[in-house]
């Protein structure tokens, strides 16, 4: 290699080393976009409830339906999880005590033993209290139809009713910042 006598070669290296650091930021720029743009990620992704006692994933808004009552005090749409035209429903028990409820397809619950036929909100279908199976709050109700086989799995005539105000929307619990409280200040 030859010795360079004036500042050309030092201007040659400086170019050189700015090339290759433009070339590794192209890269890595274009590996990140590829990689958050994938369609497995947006897959991947879904909107949950959760247990607002416990944060456990109870319902995706793919499991939402419309599952409507004759028996309902008021009924109203609304977009939930991104859902647009979800039912949401308010009911009141004997005791006098109202809930708003949305209906799902699916929901990560324990379902009490005994099913029960009166004072349902759904006529034809029994109903079993439904329990986060993390922290064991009470979050809703299992429906199946009047002398349904079992109850306890999961099949089509199986629908769930959940109290909308002991769920939080995923989203909302993951911008929710923890601080530690000041004392004595």
């Amino acid at each position: 290699m030859a010795a360079c006598t004036s500042g050309v070669c030092v201007e040659v290296l400086r170019l050189t080393t700015a090339v290759v650091s433009c070339g590794f930021l192209l890269i890595v720029t274009l590996q990140v976009v590829q990689i958050s743009g994938s369609d497995s990620d947006s897959d991947e992704w879904e909107a949950f409830f959760l247990c607002r006692q416990c944060g456990h994933e109870v319902a995706k808004a793919t499991d939402f339906i419309r599952q409507t009552s004759t028996l309902s005090l008021h009924q109203r749409n609304d977009t939930i999880l991104g859902v647009d035209n979800v039912l949401l429903q308010r009911f009141k028990n004997p005791q006098g005590r109202e809930f708003e409820l949305i209906t799902t397809r699916h929901a990560d619950v324990n379902k009490a033993e005994q099913a029960f036929t009166e004072h349902s909100w759904f006529p034809a279908y029994s109903w079993r209290i439904a329990t986060c199976p993390h922290c064991k709050a009470h979050l809703g109700w299992s429906f199946e139809p009047q002398g349904h086989k079992d109850g306890i799995e999961d099949d089509e005539e199986i629908f769930y009713g959940l109290i909308l105000a002991h769920l939080i929307h995923q989203e909302y619990a993951d911008s929710l910042l923890m601080m530690p409280k000041m004392y004595g200040r």
